[in-house]
């Protein structure tokens, strides 16, 4: 009841939907809400998804921030977002997760369904109405498609001038990987450019610690990454810090 009640329905995603990828797409169609992904679920929701406006929280844009806080209804799926200045200030809550402690952990939740993402998503279908009102959803894509533009175009070469912005080797970076290639990276600016700039496509990985402060966890994760793909492509963002203290390993 609570979400075909929604006039601005929005849904935010994790690593919760991994493997639910049409569900999510069928919900949001029926919905009419725009999709916003936090990091951890960057690599399952960005890909082939006409709903996706991007990414919230720190790391995130400016797209993915205004359509959570403009809703009125947030749906969690498969995530434990930690940002609290993030959530909407006056919004019905739904949260659904695997991890009953998740609930409510992160903001109040209205209700709170404990199972996986997949598993509810099925179960839900049938109970919603078909919406009609895109006003919400088109707003956030229009919205979506400025702030896309104007971060492509920083990953640009500043006519060779030294240093070489790191947008622009990040977008390189993006172009030049293989399909299947799994990356990592770095907590701190590296991650920055890997949830900006790398683009997700139902293959390829990205890997990383995502916890606050972690230190030094891209080049261990690339080597524990190639020893279980020997002949995918692995890329690391290592940040200069992170090298040198677990250079090392090499």
């Amino acid at each position: 009841d609570i979400l075909n009640a929604a006039d601005r329905g929005t849904i935010l995603g994790g690593a919760g939907v991994a493997g639910a990828h049409g569900a999510l797409i069928e919900l949001a169609s029926t919905l009419q809400s725009p999709i916003v992904h936090a990091l951890r679920g960057k690599e399952f929701i960005e890909y082939d998804n006409p709903f996706d406006v991007g990414m919230t929280g720190l790391l995130g844009f400016a797209s993915g921030y205004k359509a959570i806080k403009e809703a009125d209804t947030l749906l969690m799926l498969g995530t434990d977002f930690p940002y609290q200045q993030f959530y909407p200030e006056s919004a019905s809550v739904v949260q659904v997760d695997s991890r009953g402690r998740n609930l409510g952990r992160r903001t109040p939740i209205d209700l709170g369904l404990h199972g996986t993402v997949k598993d509810t998503l099925a179960a839900l279908q049938p109970m919603l109405r078909q919406k009609a009102d895109r006003e919400h959803l088109d707003r956030s894509l229009r919205h979506y498609r400025k702030v896309r533009e104007s971060l492509d175009s920083l990953a640009v070469n500043d006519r060779d001038r030294t240093p070489i912005r790191p947008e622009y080797v990040a977008g390189l970076v993006n172009k030049l990987a293989t399909d299947d290639a799994v990356f990592t990276c770095d907590v701190g600016s590296p991650v920055v450019w890997a949830a900006r700039y790398l683009k997700m496509n139902g293959r390829r990985r990205l890997v990383g610690s995502f916890n606050h402060g972690t230190m030094a966890n891209a080049l261990p994760h690339a080597i524990g990454a190639q020893t279980a793909f020997p002949g995918r492509q692995v890329v690391a963002l290592a940040g200069d810090g992170g090298l040198t203290m677990l250079f090392g390993e090499l």
